[in-house]
């Protein structure tokens, strides 16, 4: 669910990306207890910087989201990693 609500907000580059290939960036995203996002955090960049750039810009996209549940909560926040994985074999398109 929260990998949807970010991954939908993702805008994929078209443009300065080889086709076939897949790429990833791997984020870690910490929601508070009210759902607030504070912080977004590329951990592991793609070799792409156009990729990264875009991901980089779900941050400002996606600034909060539902609180998580109870039980997933240790202490005051979330921390939960997210990847964003282009695959260009379809032209680049959304899935």
């Amino acid at each position: 669910m929260l990998h949807d609500r970010f991954y939908s907000a993702w805008i994929q580059p078209t443009t300065n990306v080889p086709s076939g290939a897949k790429i990833s960036t791997l984020v870690k995203v910490r929601i508070e207890k009210d759902g607030r996002v504070s912080k977004f955090e590329i951990i592991k960049p793609s070799e792409n910087p156009v990729v990264n750039e875009s991901v980089a810009a779900v941050a400002k996209q996606v600034s909060h989201v539902d609180p998580p549940p109870t039980g997933l909560i240790k202490g005051d926040h979330y921390d939960v990693k997210i990847n964003f994985e282009l695959n260009t074999e379809l032209g680049g398109s959304k899935r």
